[in-house]
This record gives C-alpha cells, structure tokens and sequence, in this order.
C-alpha cells in the first residue's frame, strides 16, 4: 500500500515575485532555448511558491534577474532577442509614421498659407501630394510599392538589428571537433 504524497503548502505569487519572473524570462531569451526557458520559468514559480520565507528574503537569495540567466546560460550559444526585435520593429515603425505624419503635416500648412497652391514632393520614395485652393484643402499619396516596401523594409532591419540575429553566428576560430 502506498502512502499518498503530502501536499506542499503553496502561495500565491505576488506582484513582486510576478515582476521578478518576467524580468528574468526577458533575459532568458538570449541564453536557452524557449523550451528550457519554461521550464526553468515553471520550476522557479513552483520554488518560489513553495518556500515559507518572505518574497524580499526568496527574492534577494535569488540575485538579479539578469545574474540569474547567465547563469542558466552558462555554456550555451548566444541566441536573438526576438522579443526585443519586436519591440524595436514595432518603435521604428511608429517614428516612421509619425514622421510621414509631420512630413505631410508640413505640406498641408505650407500650400494652405498660400491658397491657391499645389504641391507634390516625396518621403523614402513615397510620392505625397498636398493642396488648397477655394474649394477646400487636402493631401495624398500614391499606394504603389513604395507604400508598402518601405515600411517593410524599416520593420525588418529594426526587427533584425533588435534581435541582434548576429548572434546565430559562431565567433570561435577553433571549432570543436
């Protein structure tokens, strides 16, 4: 007959600990995989939750997140940073369309303080137009490739230079054998 396992007296996280965890996956991301990382993820929450002593005391024995991963890390090949990719892809597309903004913005003002007036210019190869006259004012741009290769090309370099994707590459000359 076997004796059934005694439960472990468990808390729930709080929003210290909660911070803790995220900021440690934040740099977990470049040092394991994303399979080990919830893994590691999983076994910290469920050590955590478990130990009876306060969250500073479980926290402050634990170290700084990022100390933390490199040491989950240690041995292992440098991997991107998808998320901070991302987050980078998605701000230079923002500046991007807040400057065309501003950029069509300027013309609008520009041709509507001298009404009757027409202008055409281009922004990264996008041609805008912008013009007022009596019968009103407007602006406008042309939606061929330009529109749509443009921005693209702005979210892939952010999201690649974010990522820092280099880091797939091996940097030894001496390759193990």
């Amino acid at each position: 007959m076997t004796m059934p396992h005694a439960a472990v007296a468990t808390r729930p996280l709080g929003m210290r600990e909660s911070m803790y965890l995220a900021r440690l996956d934040w740099h977990l991301e470049g040092a394991v995989s994303a399979a080990e990382r919830r893994r590691i993820l999983r076994s910290l929450r469920e050590e955590i939750a478990a130990d009876p002593r306060p969250a500073e005391v479980v926290l402050a024995d634990l170290g700084s997140p990022r100390a933390l991963a490199l040491r989950y890390g240690e041995g292992e090949m440098p991997r991107p940073l998808w998320q901070i990719g991302i987050l980078t892809a998605a701000a230079a597309l923002l500046a991007y369309w807040v400057l065309f903004g501003a950029f069509t913005g300027g013309m609008l003002a520009a041709v509507d303080s001298a009404a009757p007036m027409r202008a055409d210019a281009t922004f990264l190869f996008v041609p805008v137009m912008a013009f007022s006259d009596d019968e009103g004012i407007g602006i406008g741009w042309s939606g061929g490739w330009e529109w749509l290769i443009v921005p693209f090309v702005i979210v892939t370099l952010a999201l690649l230079l974010g990522a820092r994707v280099w880091r797939l590459f091996r940097r030894d000359s001496n390759p193990m054998p």
